[in-house]
């Protein structure tokens, strides 16, 4: 699956031009989504270009956090537009040549949770090559920004997947995050011991020890639930414990449980995100 192939092609030096490139980048996406949302309707599936209009008013909630962000800041409103957005960063793809009837939710929603893993990226980028404290910092923002809006995506993809998949008899077993962190942790070291990036790998491996521990000693849920079994390739299980956390963090029964979910998911996001950058580079 395309995702972002290279770092932004020059260091970014300004706040004026940190902020026209968001917003380029939120514009183009809504512009996108918009033209897939006309097409869906055309086509006679209001039902997606419902989901696409919903994606357009997502982005165009981040430009409009942009907007205040440039006006609390201080600069004039036509610095806000321009340029283009960056190449590579937005793919729908080829969604838009798909014949309409083959387009599920789930899959429309799948792309635009890829779009903001490559927005985290390409923020995250910026960030390591400025060494202006003012734009690392802004850049960071923005990472943080895009991983907020994975989460809010994978919620929707998740209740598309469970709305559109048909029942059937399946195996269901208890769900052990100790012992499933850990498989991640185990994965990881192996391609930590085959492939480029080890110092990476093995940094999220020790995250992840250490979440298996800190999650066999304190249980996020006692007695564990029970569910479908996970994927146990790397990626599919690593996407796996987002989606996981994230619904816990929205279901869980008190405040303590439900926030420490969201802690996990927001560290979920992160590594997922860092684990198909480092698979890239393997391609």
């Amino acid at each position: 699956m395309p995702r972002l192939k290279s770092e932004p092609s020059r260091p970014i030096r300004s706040m004026e031009e940190l902020l026209a490139v968001a917003m380029a980048m939120e514009k183009d996406s809504a512009d996108r989504y918009a033209g897939l949302a006309g097409r869906m309707r055309a086509a006679g599936r209001p039902e997606l270009a419902d989901v696409f209009e919903q994606l357009v008013a997502e982005e165009t909630g981040h430009m409009d956090m942009v907007a205040a962000w440039s006006k609390q800041i201080g600069l004039r409103p036509e610095v806000l537009h321009a340029g283009p957005a960056p190449e590579g960063v937005f793919d729908d793809e080829g969604i838009g040549l798909v014949s309409p009837e083959l387009v599920e939710a789930y899959r429309s929603l799948a792309i635009a949770v890829r779009n903001e893993e490559r927005a985290f990226a390409f923020w995250s980028y910026v960030a390591a090559q400025n060494a202006s404290p003012e734009i690392r910092q802004a850049a960071e923002r923005m990472a943080r920004e895009e991983l907020e809006h994975a989460k809010t995506l994978r919620r929707a993809r998740r209740k598309a997947f469970f709305a559109g998949r048909h029942a059937g008899a399946t195996v269901r077993e208890p769900h052990d995050l100790a012992e499933l962190e850990l498989e991640v942790c185990r994965k990881l070291e192996q391609c930590a011991d085959k492939h480029q990036g080890a110092n990476d790998y093995r940094a999220l491996a020790l995250e992840a020890r250490k979440l298996s521990h800190d999650l066999a000693s304190d249980p996020l849920q006692d007695p564990a639930p029970v569910g479908l079994p996970p994927p146990r390739s790397l990626d599919a299980l690593c996407e796996w414990l987002v989606d996981y956390y994230i619904e816990a963090g929205e279901t869980l029964p008190s405040q303590a449980a439900r926030e420490r979910a969201q802690a996990l998911a927001t560290i979920a996001v992160r590594r997922l995100a860092t684990v198909r950058h480092l698979e890239e580079g393997r391609e």
